[in-house]
């Protein structure tokens, strides 16, 4: 893939180019990704992303992803899963978000570092090859969004964030500073100029090329 995507620094995220955006861990996947194979549908276009699945919240492993991987804080366990080849937009929140692979996909990645003000300039995007079963801590520092497919069947990651993060907001925030970028709760964000976000209302920070994984 590095191959077919020349113009991307390309790195799988075992690689120490990672390492400043997130880590691997150790956790077992199987119960999970047998759940969420069960219960999550293709669609036949696009991408859908689900904040909390309640297949995915039995009692014994929302506490081992608890107790485990959010240190007993707070949680909700869902899904993001479809079809997607490209960029778009780029989010953050305040706390590491946890991704299981429940297929093969790869993660565009920025840092927050990077950004000037609300905008994130030109050639600061990464591109991670993401294996099947693989348990990755995202630090709050990282700019991710949608994974994107590197085959035609599209992709499928578990997302795990604090309980309520990237639900709706409950008043509308002004400004001309971060809260502009504020797009749910603990959710900010910034698209690129050709995302169709943009339409709705999305600040247009990403600059560069909207890249499209080619496999």
């Amino acid at each position: 893939m590095k191959k077919l995507n020349p113009e991307l620094p390309f790195y799988s995220v075992h690689d120490n180019a990672f390492r400043r955006f997130g880590r691997v861990i150790a956790f077992p996947t199987q119960e999970l990704t047998t759940l969420c194979e069960q219960t999550i549908l293709m669609p036949e276009s696009g991408s859908c992303y689900e904040t909390d699945i309640p297949e995915l919240e039995t009692l014994d492993i929302l506490n081992k992803v608890r107790n485990t991987l959010r240190g007993e804080g707070s949680c909700q366990i869902g899904c993001c899963w479809g079809y997607n080849r490209k960029l778009n937009c780029l989010e953050y929140h305040r706390a590491s978000e946890h991704n299981i692979a429940v297929s093969d996909f790869v993660l565009l990645l920025a840092a927050q570092q990077d950004m000037e003000g609300n905008e994130l300039p030109e050639g600061k995007v990464n591109a991670f090859y993401v294996p099947k079963d693989t348990v990755l801590e995202i630090y709050a520092t990282t700019l991710h969004f949608c994974p994107c497919q590197v085959n035609d069947d599209g992709f499928c990651c578990i997302v795990i964030l604090p309980h309520g993060t990237n639900k709706p907001l409950d008043h509308l925030h002004v400004g001309d500073g971060e809260e502009r970028l504020l797009w749910a709760k603990d959710k900010w964000l910034i698209a690129h100029k050709e995302a169709p976000v943009v339409q709705r209302g999305a600040y247009p920070g990403l600059h560069g090329e909207n890249y499209e994984i080619i496999y």
